[in-house]
């Protein structure tokens, strides 16, 4: 593994762990029963700790592996595309609406990103779509932008 994930990995748990006393001593924490404030940001900091200190195991046992993988040297564009596509999501749903803008972009995460064929794509893009249609507009009663054929 790279330095550099290393480090990734040991700034994700030292974040996660700035959270949590940050929530715990700032925001107070209340009960289960009554939260207050900083319950939810110590909630999120226990988990990003949790994970970055995963994450430096899995690293360190790769390491003792001797698998120092050489499709890094491959892989180095992912997270730069993987920004492009969310950015130009989040720009996109404004422009043509929820629905075609969350399809467009798990139809170009799929096939860009994820390299799937189309016919998996095409399931994952229209069941995910639908699924988060349905969670935001029905479940959680979220106001999402229209389509731009009926506005």
């Amino acid at each position: 593994m790279k330095k550099y994930e290393r480090i990734t990995a040991i700034i994700t748990a030292l974040g996660g762990l700035w959270i949590m006393q940050y929530a715990w001593h700032t925001l107070k924490l209340g009960s289960i029963h009554v939260p207050d404030a900083g319950f939810l940001p110590f909630l999120c900091g226990l988990g990003l700790a949790v994970l970055g200190i995963i994450w430096v195991l899995i690293i360190q046992w790769e390491k003792e592996q001797g698998d120092a993988g050489s499709m890094e040297k491959r892989l180095w564009h992912r997270p730069l595309l993987s920004l492009v596509l969310m950015i130009l999501y989040g720009w996109a749903m404004e422009a043509v609406g929820y629905i075609t803008s969350t399809l467009i972009f798990m139809v170009a995460w799929q096939q860009i990103i994820e390299r799937e064929g189309w016919f998996k794509t095409a399931v994952i893009s229209l069941l995910g779509t639908l699924a988060m249609y349905a969670l935001f507009v029905y479940l959680l009663k979220v106001p999402i932008p229209p389509e731009f054929f009926v506005r």
